[in-house]
């Protein structure tokens, strides 16, 4: 007995309501749990990444053990973007607010500190760094690096930068990654706004 087989195309089609009820149910669990590191003050070891660009803005930053090197780092467009590279000892922020927008999604979500936020040990990779800035003794360098066929290991070496001191005013900060060994974070809200 021969059974004939004829293909069949099944057509899909994505379910909006639960993926959108999905989606904002982990936005909200991401919101409580930051609420959480709020209401204690604390959060250690928090790295921000793979989740495509963000903006972060403030009024004023004052930190010192300021270090800036070039490098290279995945973004939510590109394998390979290039970033400055910014680390700092010890940072205060006045007026934070970091906002990362999900056009598919028609929102933004953005997350605010009221009070002053602290933070030892930032690392954070820019793509683009906006505001009146200063520093206090600052030294800029450039070395040898040798016949390297790396451009990462080329671009961190061959020009740095670093300052005992830097205050960055009306800071507005495109960033693919965020890297702070403890945040406190007084005040702090998460909330969404719709994309215009």
């Amino acid at each position: 007995m021969e059974m004939a087989t004829k293909p069949v195309i099944i057509g899909g089609r994505t379910a909006k309501k639960p993926l959108i009820a999905a989606l904002l149910g982990g936005f909200l669990l991401l919101g409580a749990l930051l609420s959480i590191f709020g209401l204690t003050g604390v959060a250690y070891a928090v790295p921000i990444s793979g989740v495509g660009e963000f903006t972060v803005q403030f009024d004023k930053l004052n930190g010192s053990g300021f270090k800036m090197y070039g490098g290279v780092a995945e973004a939510g467009n590109a394998p390979q973007t290039p970033v400055f590279v910014n680390e700092m000892d010890k940072a205060t922020i006045q007026g934070l607010r970091i906002s990362k927008d999900f056009p598919a999604l028609g929102i933004r979500v953005v997350i605010v500190a009221s009070q002053p936020v602290s933070i030892d040990g930032l690392v954070q990779k820019a793509t683009q760094i906006n505001g009146n800035i200063s520093f206090g003794s600052l030294t800029m360098k450039e070395s040898y690096v040798g016949d390297t066929s790396n451009p990462v290991e080329k671009a961190a070496k061959e020009f740095t930068q670093g300052a005992d001191s830097i205050t960055i005013e009306n800071g507005d900060i495109k960033t693919v990654y965020l890297f702070q060994q403890k945040v406190s974070l007084p005040g702090m809200k998460v909330y969404f706004e719709k994309l215009n």
